[in-house]
């Protein structure tokens, strides 16, 4: 026997493409699946941002927030005695009106008082904040009450304050404005300097038509929503640091589909919120900047969620950083992840889309979740996604079987065949289904113990002890490519499975290791019922042997192990399979102790046997659990290829 065992080396996948590889044994073939051809596959990978983006209103252009003609700005001073340098501004004890279109300096402080624009529908007025602190004790700071579009620049190198009371005082019939900056106009907020928002009364800004940020260091600080604009928020700049007692940025348009959306373009946002961090209607755009959000808290709602877009959260770049008390990704249909780097932990899903999540690139770590990635239809074709959970890894179930959150938000399961299909960008068709159950034959050492807990002592195979489940229905995973690391964690009574199918899994390429459960009565896989179709790519999955473990299915045109071990294995020590001579083909170091093993490569022949040794030590070792090399421990087993 060799004294050091060449592996498959296996290295973390990055960024977004047409094609992934799972490199192959000590040869370094490599299998190549092209995502564009596969089952179950995105006809284009990068398509479903942009095609958002298309469907969605575009956003108003506003004067630009750094450059303004000195010349033609009317000067505004605040104080105890105000003046301005134009008829167009109207002082009336502490408030100031705006009564027409141009560009006003706004300087000093106003102790309790207000600034209201009130211009023709078609004015674009244009506010320059040069070290303003206002504070208006029943009602907003800044109304802008009418005009078309309306911009607010922080002025080079200057410190603005704006500060609404907790109690407001309306005229008879008006409930506006409800913001300490408040706009009925489209609303455009930029420059380089700062401005610290506190809403005492509602929200922080508030648009009643589209907002967009463009630069500046902004801080709010809200009893409600921190920034709110009904058709829209764009953030193509600027620091951005949230706190609020509702949710944090917001597009709350419910009757035009185009409208209701967040776009992220750029710039660094961070947001506490006590209900959802970003929350839209609609959709929820990110494809650049820096997002940290944190929702929930001693005064959360039912389900203070991270990011949620109702319609759709589509993600393609961008750093992100999510805990959440609920989901860290939602929607209540469709999640789409094409790129970016995404680091979350959430009291209930990593990721959930009621009907689709589709993955085809980025970097995903989920540190802690209930459930990691969940949906009708799961299609990952790259990316790098490291999973820990303390219930399912991935787990596929109709919407109202998987929540039990609010079911009037809660879509039907959809049943015909349409219906059914990923996203038209992330689709070419569904396959035909697979046969049902887990591969038992030539299960090799302990295989089918009658003595071992939870195995049926019927001389059935693995996964016999489960019957049909009558929510199978149109649920898939389908694996293209990737790396795909799964640990389930938690107590013995609450663990779940690593990839729970409650129907379909279509395997053809990328790489899965699943540390799966130490409870008997989940397993690595579930797809009781459904069925483990595999063509290619490589798994490896760790469990604890009981009644509903499973293996790849008899479907499958790929050979694959299922061995029981005589003895538990424990958590942290290296799990090795090769040939009888020699030839290593994977090294895997599981979370969880375990005494089954399944595994399926391009490169296992059906009827040969493979050696399960397990300790020594690897090197080369990743997130996923794989290693480069090996130097052989103990001889634990033997299994034939099925």
């Amino acid at each position: 026997m060799q004294a050091l065992v060449a592996v498959t080396s296996v290295s973390m996948l990055a960024g977004c493409g047409t094609a992934t590889s799972a490199a192959n044994a000590d040869t370094g073939d490599v299998t190549t699946t092209d995502a564009a051809s596969a089952t179950g596959a995105p006809s284009e990978n990068e398509g479903t941002v942009v095609a958002v983006i298309e469907e969605n209103v575009e956003p108003h252009t506003g004067a630009s927030t750094d450059e303004y003609d000195e010349s033609t700005v009317v000067d505004i001073s605040l104080g105890p005695d105000i003046s301005a340098t134009s008829d167009a501004v109207v002082v009336d004890g502490t408030t100031v009106t705006i009564t027409s279109a141009g560009a006003y300096k706004v300087s000093g402080t106003l102790d309790d008082g207000e600034i209201i624009v009130d211009a023709a529908d078609d004015a674009a007025v244009q506010i320059i904040l040069d070290g303003t602190d206002i504070t208006n004790t029943d009602g907003a700071a800044i109304a802008i009450m009418n005009a078309d579009t309306a911009t607010v620049t922080l002025a080079e190198g200057s410190a603005n304050t704006l500060t609404d009371g907790d109690v407001y005082v309306f005229a008879e019939g008006e409930d506006e404005p409800n913001a300490a900056l408040f706009s009925t106009a489209d609303l455009t907020l930029g420059g380089t300097g700062s401005l610290t928002v506190f809403g005492n009364y509602n929200d922080g800004i508030a648009s009643k038509d589209g907002m967009v940020i463009v630069g500046g260091d902004i801080v709010v600080d809200a009893v409600d929503d921190g920034i709110r604009g009904k058709d829209y928020v764009v953030i193509e700049g600027g620091n951005l640091e949230i706190t609020a007692g509702g949710d944090g940025v917001k597009s709350d348009e419910d009757e035009d589909p185009e409208r209701g959306y967040i776009r992220i373009a750029d710039g660094q946002i961070a947001v506490t919120s006590s209900d959802d961090g970003v929350q839209a209607t609609t959709d929820v755009v990110i494809t650049g900047g820096t997002l940290d959000v944190v929702a929930g808290g001693a005064t959360a709602s039912d389900s203070p969620r991270g990011i949620q877009g109702d319609e759709m959260v589509a993600i393609s770049g961008g750093s992100i950083t999510v805990s959440s008390a609920d989901d860290a990704v939602h929607s209540n249909s469709t999640v789409n992840i094409d790129g970016g780097d995404l680091t979350l932990a959430a009291g209930d899903d990593g990721i959930h889309g009621d009907l689709f999540v589709t993955i085809n690139g980025g970097s995903i770590l989920i540190t802690e979740s209930f459930e990691g990635i969940e949906s009708e239809v799961i299609t990952i074709n790259d990316g790098n996604i490291d999973i820990t959970s303390s219930d399912d890894g991935i787990n596929v179930a109709t919407a109202e079987a998987a929540t039990t959150e609010d079911p009037a938000v809660t879509p039907e399961p959809a049943t015909d065949e349409a219906a059914v299909q990923p996203p038209v960008d992330g689709a070419t068709g569904r396959p035909a289904r697979g046969g049902g159950g887990g591969r038992g034959a030539g299960a090799g050492a302990g295989a089918a113990d009658p003595d071992a807990v939870g195995v049926p002592d019927d001389g059935a195979g693995p996964g016999a002890g489960a019957g049909p489940d009558d929510g199978i229905g149109e649920h898939y995973v389908y694996i293209n490519g990737g790396t795909i690391a799964i640990t389930v964690t938690g107590d013995l009574a609450e663990q779940g499975d690593g990839i729970d199918a409650n129907g379909h899994i279509e395997m053809t390429g990328g790489v899965v290791a699943v540390s799966g459960p130490t409870d008997t009565r989940n397993s690595a896989l579930d797809y009781s019922g459904g069925s483990f179709t595999m063509t290619g790519g490589m798994f490896i999955g760790t469990n604890i042997n009981g009644r509903n473990s499973e293996g790849i299915g008899d479907g499958s045109s790929q050979a694959s192990l299922y061995v029981a071990l005589d003895s538990v294995v424990e958590a942290g020590t290296l799990l090795h399979i090769q040939s009888t001579s020699g030839e290593g083909h994977v090294t895997f170091e599981a979370a969880n102790d375990f005494d089954l093993v399944v595994f399926s490569s391009p490169e296992l022949t059906v009827g040969e046997t493979y050696e399960i040794y397990v300790g020594g030590t690897g090197s080369g070792g990743s997130s996923t659990g794989l290693y480069e090399s090996y130097t052989p421990g103990v001889l634990a087993g033997t299994g034939t290829a099925a």
